[in-house]
């Protein structure tokens, strides 16, 4: 019993005690030094992560994690970090952002500076997925690592999380790797395993909103009984 406690509380105390550490680490990281400006005329210096489904991922300085704006709400947008841009017809363009300068009343439009210095001019309500990315090869990487660990005193069980996911993202085609592992144990109780990792590859075909794809996936389970299952498909 823990001393210093009312009963139940050092009781409950003593019998669960958890942990759980979450890291989540960019591989992709750069200053702070895009620009948004917002309808009201807010102007925020950022780092934009990317949109995705009409909301705009950025960071700040003084805000920790990744905020969502909604992306009808943005009057302009300035960067200097390469991105990928997919429009709704289907093409695909890469480059530096900056808005052009437009009349009141005018529909917002985005310039794409590629690196032929051509200026390729989208309206904004075309633009449906921006993906960052860099000249530089082990900067194009993007993703999280996660690990996890919970103890409960009370039948002395311990489960381990890790997971990780990495992306590869170039204008004509794209890789993705998954990976989770999950180790659980208590008392009198065997130890079991749930690893598993995938890894899926697509390219965009000539046409426009035509790709093909491929993936594997690799998984082991104690629990299931499962050496090593595989599957691959196109």
């Amino acid at each position: 019993m823990l001393s210093g406690l009312p009963e139940p509380l050092s009781t409950s105390v003593a019998t669960i005690l958890s942990a759980v550490l979450l890291l989540t680490v960019p591989l992709l990281a750069r200053d702070k030094t895009d620009v948004m400006v917002m309808n009201n005329g807010d102007r925020l210096t950022c780092e934009v992560k990317g949109l995705e489904a009409g909301v705009l991922y950025v960071s700040f300085d003084y805000i920790d994690g990744t905020s969502p704006v909604d992306w009808a709400k943005v009057a302009s947008l300035e960067s200097k970090q390469i991105f990928l841009v997919k429009t709704s017809d289907g093409s695909v363009y890469e480059g530096t952002l900056r808005t052009p300068e437009s009349a009141g009343g005018r529909p917002i439009q985005i310039q794409v500076v590629e690196k032929t210095e051509q200026e390729i001019t989208v309206d904004q309500k075309q633009i449906v997925r921006m993906v960052a990315t860099s000249d530089k090869f082990f900067q194009r990487f993007s993703g999280s690592v996660s690990f996890g660990v919970i103890y409960l005193k009370g039948n002395q069980s311990t489960q381990y999380s890790l997971g990780s996911q990495t992306a590869y993202i170039r204008q004509r085609w794209s890789a993705q790797a998954n990976f989770s592992s999950n180790l659980s144990s208590s008392s009198g109780v065997s130890v079991s395993t749930h690893n598993s990792f995938s890894f899926g590859v697509r390219h965009l075909l000539p046409w426009n909103n035509w790709f093909y794809s491929g993936i594997s996936d690799f998984l082991q389970s104690s629990e299931q009984g499962i050496v090593l299952q595989t599957s691959a498909g196109t």
